[in-house]
């Protein structure tokens, strides 16, 4: 498993994801850690090769594995290795103002509404 320290040695050769990558990242770690690692799953030819999905598996921030039940589509189960979580967690501020909802499902203006009106600021 990657430190902190290794990390951060690969974000300043390598620079930091995107801020796509980051996103799916997270939304990929927060599935997985409130399903208890359920995957996500894809179409193959859609991750393999793909310059969104392929460099997170690069550089081991996701791994997958492939199921074919006979038809012609191979899918790629999607999981968030433990490096992959570290890097999340190490921005997860960043990450979280990003989303749409905060993690308890409202708006972020609602959320400092509501600290305004019971003087929570």
């Amino acid at each position: 498993m990657a430190t902190e320290a290794e990390i951060m040695a690969e974000i300043e050769e390598l620079g930091r994801l995107t801020n796509e990558q980051e996103d799916i990242l997270y939304n990929l770690s927060l599935k997985q850690e409130e399903l208890g690692r359920q995957s996500t799953n894809l179409l193959l030819e859609k991750v393999v090769g793909s310059d969104l999905y392929q460099p997170m598996i690069d550089r081991e921030m996701l791994t997958y594995e492939v199921f074919n039940h006979g038809s012609k589509h191979e899918i790629a189960c999607l999981y968030v290795t433990l490096k992959g979580m570290r890097y999340c967690i190490m921005f997860s501020d960043e990450l979280s103002a990003r989303r749409r909802f905060n993690p308890a499902g409202a708006s972020w203006e609602a959320t400092e509404e509501n600290k305004r009106r019971f003087g929570l600021e």
